[in-house]
């Protein structure tokens, strides 16, 4: 049985980057608007009730970073692949990289927010669009310490950073059990993969890394690319469900992702798909059907999430 009450607590504001000109007409339509308006998904992804309520303002300027009781997850729109920054206070841990061609974007963006280091890099599993900005973002921002699948990944993928964390040294843990990591006054619980990789099989998603986070009342959830056979293992294991949940390998459609959602049962989603790969449409059909607003790197472009411990929850997206 799923917990509406989650649903029910969560606050939503949606902060929209436009152009300037609609600046000034836009914020009158909003003061006048306000009190009467109901809830809605501002992305236009689900009109359903039970939304959770929403406000919506225009702004084109440079948003500013979270304050130190505030969780922030940034979605960098990387195209196909994940890239996440996930910051609390002075604390900052990336998910994953993108793809190589897109680390000197991702590499200025982390300056843009004063990230000057790393507290943690995790890559979930060894595919290009998760792991192949990892050594060119290495070598431009420090590194405290790298967090990486169990098994041996192919040289054209990851050799790049295998050989940068041999050569210099740096602290790097295969993960093999749960290992924790403190982000501000949150906690990432990195844990093991839940199917062993095959080299044979090639099944490098289903190998993902499980990364969840938790803050006070929060609890979020980030699979990598895990397919069915990893997905069949979750629903056997888990019984909580999670506030934000990024979809399993950019929104595409197996046999139990049904159950995958109504397992977790997000109070928001979020889908790191591109406009030449978008995420399946009967996955975004069964997200309407449950009522859960859900977020598209193809239509929304970056994605930050910043929630205060309390469901209560910011969505900025910047196109």
């Amino acid at each position: 049985m799923m917990d509406h009450r989650k649903k029910e607590r969560i606050s939503v504001k949606i902060v929209q980057s436009r152009a300037l000109c609609l600046l000034c007409m836009i914020l009158v339509l909003l003061v006048f608007s306000a009190c009467s308006r109901k809830a809605q998904n501002t992305s236009g992804q689900s009109g359903q009730s039970g939304v959770p309520s929403s406000s919506e303002s225009q702004d084109g300027a440079e948003q500013a970073g979270p304050d130190s009781g505030e969780l922030q997850a940034v979605f960098f729109d990387v195209g196909k692949g994940d890239c996440i920054l996930l910051t609390m206070g002075e604390d900052h841990v990336l998910l994953d990289t993108g793809y190589e061609e897109t680390a000197p974007m991702i590499i200025g963006k982390l300056k843009e927010q004063g990230v000057e280091s790393l507290d943690a890099m995790i890559i979930t599993h060894y595919d290009k669009d998760h792991v192949g900005g990892a050594a060119g973002i290495a070598q431009a921002i420090t590194v405290d310490r790298f967090y990486l699948p169990d098994y041996d990944g192919e040289a054209d993928k990851c050799g790049d950073l295998i050989d940068l964390i041999q050569k210099k040294g740096l602290d790097s843990i295969r993960v093999s059990a749960k290992e924790q990591i403190v982000l501000g006054q949150a906690e990432i619980e990195v844990d093991p993969a839940l199917v062993e990789y095959d080299p044979l099989e090639e099944n490098d998603n289903d190998a993902s890394l499980i990364i969840k986070i938790f803050y006070q009342d929060d609890e979020w959830l980030l699979p990598g690319d895990i397919e069915k056979e990893a997905i069949e293992v979750w629903l056997s294991e888990n019984t909580q469900t999670f506030d934000i949940v990024k979809m399993p390998h950019h929104g595409r459609k197996e046999g139990n992702t049904k159950e995958f959602i109504e397992n977790t049962d997000p109070s928001i989603a979020v889908i790191t798909d591109s406009t030449e790969d978008e995420a399946n449409k009967k996955v975004l059909k069964q997200l309407d059907k449950k009522n859960i607003p859900y977020y598209r790197s193809s239509v929304d472009g970056t994605i930050t999430i910043t929630g205060n411990g309390s469901g209560i929850y910011e969505v900025t997206k910047e196109e």
